[in-house]
């Protein structure tokens, strides 16, 4: 079992105990700024889900390889929020505007 880090359009995985890096990929493909990219991230069932910049990708839990992507073709650029087996992660704003 690891502990998932999604950072900067990237998504890692860290032994627990040694906090040592198992594995990292970079799911931000291609965009001028994908080290600033907010990164959502659940796990279930063995794989990773990723949410980033509008596009959603499924990672091998274990290997970090990628097993699938899914533009969300028309649906924009955005934070991408995930729910699944009861679990959600999503972005919540805490800047105010003054």
């Amino acid at each position: 079992m690891y502990l998932y880090v999604g950072c900067n359009g990237t998504v890692a995985a860290l032994d627990p105990k040694a906090g040592t890096e198992v594995w990292r990929t970079t799911v931000v493909r291609g965009l001028v700024g994908a080290a600033q990219a907010d990164i959502c991230i659940l796990e279930d069932g063995g794989r990773v889900f990723a949410g980033c910049y509008g596009e959603i990708v499924a990672l091998d839990a274990q290997t970090g390889e990628e097993l699938w992507r899914n533009t969300l073709s028309g649906m924009g650029y955005n934070d991408v929020t995930l729910a699944m087996a009861g679990k959600s992660v999503q972005f919540v704003s805490t800047e105010s505007s003054s």
